[in-house]
């Protein structure tokens, strides 16, 4: 998990509510701290455009609060991890952009592709030679979902959560047919190979076959040992600005909130 800390000095601020309502002090302090993580959510959120090439509205959405309560006083701001072992990192490239780091942990598909030993372990995929040219890319620069999903059941790539890969589909295999190949997709993994034209090295990765005899390969996922990474977007100076321009704003709203459900509760009470 990806978490933005941010510490503040609220003394002064609490010191005015424990003198004036000492029993509100904890949910002043709560509501202050759950509402200072929400700016800088929604400040992240806004940046982050700015920052990646065309994240998808899904990550831009997966920036998360965890909320302050009067007995646990910290709030958090954090994108949600994946589960590493079943190769589930959806939002994943968030953190080595952040962070700027020199690798990343490996996708779903690339986890997959590892277990079936196609795809080193630790290595990771990029789009391939021919992804954009031939419609495999979405608007976001990431490469379809369904193109993942053809990979993996043409290739019989076992599922993490089910017992086998779903059976290949009747028009793919209608395709395959037609060419006089064994499956549109195949790969190829690092290593010495012979399987290009007249004989020549084929670069590893995922490639899909076209054409009337199948015999013109597009390369839709690159296998590289590693993907790089510098850091675009400073998420903690970004936190601490956001905190800094509303901490006052934050903490009256906090104590005025507080203090009208007080004062409503002292006006019920009998």
């Amino acid at each position: 998990m990806l978490k933005i800390n941010i510490t503040a000095d609220i003394s002064g601020a609490l010191r005015l509510v424990n003198e004036e309502l000492p029993k509100a002090l904890p949910y002043v302090q709560a509501s202050l701290l759950t509402g200072l993580a929400k700016r800088v959510q929604e400040r992240v959120k806004a940046e982050l455009p700015k920052s990646f090439d065309r994240p998808t509205p899904f990550t831009v959405r997966s920036v998360f609060v965890k909320s302050a309560s009067k007995t646990a006083p910290v709030a958090e701001v954090y994108f949600p991890d994946s589960e590493e072992n079943r190769g589930q990192a959806k939002r994943e490239y968030i953190r080595p952009g952040a962070l700027g780091t020199s690798s990343r942990r490996q996708k779903r598909t690339e986890y997959l592709l590892s277990k079936t030993g196609f795809l080193p372990m630790g290595w990771v995929t990029t789009p391939g030679t021919s992804a954009e040219k031939h419609g495999y890319m979405d608007a976001y620069g990431n490469v379809k979902p369904r193109i993942y999903a053809q990979i993996v059941n043409v290739l019989q790539i076992k599922r993490a959560d089910t017992a086998r890969a779903r059976s290949i589909s009747a028009a793919s295999q209608k395709r395959a047919q037609r060419m006089g190949v064994e499956a549109e997709f195949f790969a190829v993994a690092p290593g010495r190979n012979k399987l290009g034209r007249a004989g020549s090295w084929l670069p590893p990765g995922v490639y899909k076959r076209t054409g009337p005899k199948g015999d013109k390969l597009h390369q839709v996922l690159k296998f590289v040992s590693r993907a790089a990474y510098t850091s675009r977007i400073d998420l903690e100076a970004l936190a601490r600005d956001e905190v800094r321009q509303n901490l006052q704003t934050e903490f009256d709203t906090a104590f005025s909130n507080v203090k009208a459900r007080f004062a409503a509760r002292d006006a019920r009470t009998p």
